[in-house]
């Protein structure tokens, strides 16, 4: 469904006056690149409302090629352009908007109800950790023209499913072990994920294990008529329910849990990755490839010379005409 910008048209010096004003408050070139393309609208991150939800951060770093999602909040927050919605303790930001997508009279609104569509082009992720409890691993759901390099005796990976304890389960495991139904019934509900969701196909087959075990099983299994109807009857009903909304909506909660999980991820990757500080307590570096970073508020992750001495505080500042550390105030810091 698509939703349109409650403002179509934006005057030019409106938007000089804004990105002047983000320069003035310390935002970088870059970034205001990046909130220039949120601010104007990415309609595909956002839910019915015009609203971004904050589940949807993990792909939008990802589409605006920033890999922190921290600092692309930070910007948010400091350019003071975007609306927040925050908990009820105003502890935790759950979505932001644009004033050019979403208006509201009141100083907070409730968190968004309906999901939101999630695309995201990320490298491709054959081995994601979200494959690893899945009922059912359905890996060959791809035409064989795209899946040359990935499975290419198009068995299953791993080991082969557990026996079906439920009617629902038990109808996917058929679809699962039979080639052709896979491709008539699975395949379409991949490309229909790739083509709204701007997924890999790898990242589509990630959704489409979400979909299948936390969503369409217990909704057939909720369904008492569903273990009478042969199993022909079977795939019209699942099929049939993904052309209706309530099929769509099941999508939508799929790649948001998705991603809510990826999301996860990447902060405990990231968190982890930063614990190697073996030069100074203010900097971390990369094991695999021997390189030495810091966080900076504005540009994020910024790459240290192999020989500069260790960074002498959380605010110090790699100067690379100088060749030494400063801190904000343009002072030499340390050695």
């Amino acid at each position: 469904m698509a939703i349109k910008a409650l403002k179509q048209n934006v005057s030019i010096r409106e938007i000089q006056k804004m990105i002047h004003q983000w320069k003035a408050w310390g935002v970088s070139d870059s970034a205001c690149l990046k909130l220039l393309d949120l601010y104007l609208g990415m309609p595909h991150f956002m839910n019915e409302d015009g609203v971004y939800p904050i589940n949807n951060l993990y792909q939008i770093c990802l589409a605006l090629k920033t890999i922190h999602t921290s600092d692309i909040l930070e910007y948010i927050k400091k350019c003071k352009s975007f609306e927040l919605v925050w908990n009820e303790n105003r502890t935790e930001i759950l979505a932001f908007f644009t004033p050019l997508w979403h208006h509201q009279s009141t100083n907070s609104i409730s968190a968004p109800v309906s999901p939101a569509v999630s695309p995201a082009v990320s490298p491709a992720e054959t081995n994601s950790k979200t494959n690893s409890n899945i009922l059912y691993n359905i890996n060959n759901n791809i035409s064989p023209s795209e899946n040359s390099s990935e499975n290419p005796a198009g068995t299953p990976h791993g080991d082969e499913a557990p026996k079906a304890s439920s009617s629902a389960k038990e109808f996917f495991h058929k679809l699962n072990a039979t080639p052709e139904e896979k491709q008539a019934v699975l395949v379409p509900i991949i490309d229909r994920i790739v083509a709204g969701y701007r997924y890999t196909r790898p990242r589509a087959l990630d959704a489409l294990v979400v979909l299948v075990n936390e969503f369409l099983i217990p909704h057939f299994d909720a369904q008492s008529n569903f273990a009478k109807t042969p199993h022909n009857g079977r795939i019209i009903w699942l099929q049939n329910l993904i052309k209706t909304r309530h099929g769509e909506n099941l999508i939508q909660q799929a790649t948001q849990k998705l991603g809510e999980t990826l999301l996860k991820e990447l902060e405990e990757q990231r968190k982890k990755l930063r614990e190697f500080r073996p030069v100074s307590p203010f900097e971390w570096k990369d094991a695999d490839k021997d390189i030495r970073y810091y966080d900076d508020p504005i540009d994020g992750k910024v790459e240290i010379p192999a020989d500069a001495p260790p960074r002498s505080s959380d605010e110090a500042i790699w100067n690379v005409l100088s060749q030494k550390w400063v801190d904000t105030d343009g002072q030499h810091s340390g050695s």
